[in-house]
């Protein structure tokens, strides 16, 4: 069967309680609450937004489909796992910090938040997918489990995967720090020395210690790198440097064989939603990311995590009249490969029906 993607027109200048309106019509239109049972411990998957961002999605507009939980009588609760990257939400003690700070906590929402990979991030359960990359997953321990989720994502373009919406916000949006550690194992960045200026930008962000500045150049400890690309992010002189054509794929494919392990044993209990609106060229993991690459589209929901997501990249080429690639601020990366495998792997079908609310 086919499965259906239900998509409601929106846009930022809707304001807040107008796209949490419309969220809370897909949610019904969509027949969501199926997935749901009283009792549940419901993980809200959400991005609160790092530190200085103002692109991710406000709180606001999530609290109508935060109400349709408590409705049901699950117990509910926001949550993200922590960063591999030394941001405001490397551990859990800071994550809820800035969580409170933009709203996503009881006073905000009515439930609380709660980082599922414990203070550290290492909090796991390790989950076998017999993948082809991955035998076996590291997922946050209160994530696997959870009898159910509903997975709220920002479709936004990003460094590594060009494409970010529900696979990313579940495979490494749900990892522990190891399965994030993992998923970037391929992304080994380099050094070209002749436009290094050695200002320290990539040291003073590397979380792992791995970059050290000698003779004035900055040099990458490739033992000690996990490949979260922190520095290539932050290199202003586009001195870090990565392959992308050799290991993109593996760390896109690597995301899609983690959600397989976030997903397992919640068939039928999980929906996803992705808001495509304020879609900038960077995930909200940047506290400042560039403008916007595609004028506001609105929120798509299904049962499907490869349907969401497919349906999401393909309004977002429609809508720019050019391939997602050309619609990239990283125009070497694919952005569909995660799709693909996924699907190649049985989480979930690239073909859908789209069915649009008036």
């Amino acid at each position: 069967m086919i499965p259906k993607v239900y998509f409601i027109k929106s846009a930022i200048e809707d304001g807040e309680k107008v796209i949490s309106a419309k969220a809370v019509r897909l949610f019904k239109e969509a027949g969501f609450a199926k997935c749901f049972k009283p009792n549940d411990f419901t993980a809200v998957k959400i991005h609160v937004g790092e530190k200085g961002n103002k692109t991710y999605i406000k709180a606001p507009c999530l609290k109508g489909l935060v109400d349709e939980l408590i409705k049901i009588k699950t117990k509910p609760f926001l949550t993200d796992t922590s960063t591999l990257y030394l941001g405001k939400r490397h551990n859990a003690i800071d994550h809820a910090i800035v969580a409170h700070e933009h709203g996503f906590d009881m006073a905000g929402l009515g439930i609380p938040f709660i980082p599922p990979d414990g203070i550290f991030g290492t909090s796991e359960t390790v989950v076998k997918i017999d993948g082809e990359l991955n035998k076996e997953v590291s997922i946050a321990y209160d994530i696997a489990r959870v009898q159910s989720i509903l997975a709220i994502s920002h479709v936004t373009g990003h460094i590594g995967t060009c494409f970010a919406a529900t696979l990313k916000t579940l495979g490494m949006g749900c990892a522990s720090r190891k399965g994030k550690m993992r998923q970037h194992a391929a992304f080994k960045p380099s050094v070209d020395m002749s436009k290094c200026i050695g200002c320290g930008e990539c040291y003073r962000h590397c979380p792992e210690v791995a970059i050290n500045i000698e003779d004035l150049k900055a040099h990458i400890i490739k033992d000690k790198c996990v490949g979260c690309a922190e520095c290539l992010a932050v290199c202003r002189f586009g001195a870090v440097q990565h392959d992308w054509d050799k290991n993109i794929k593996i760390l896109e494919c690597s995301v899609a064989e983690h959600a397989k392990g976030v997903l397992a044993g919640k068939e039928g209990r999980a929906a996803f939603i992705n808001f495509a609106i304020s879609i900038t060229s960077d995930c909200d993991c940047m506290g400042n990311p560039d403008q916007n690459i595609v004028k506001d589209i609105g929120i798509l929901g299904s049962t499907d995590p490869v349907a969401v997501d497919a349906a999401a990249i393909d309004l977002m080429e429609k809508t720019a009249g050019k391939p997602l690639d050309k619609i990239s601020k990283y125009p070497n990366l694919n952005g569909k490969w995660q799709i693909e495998h996924a699907e190649k792997i049985g989480l979930g079908s690239r073909k859908y029906s789209l069915i649009e609310i008036s």
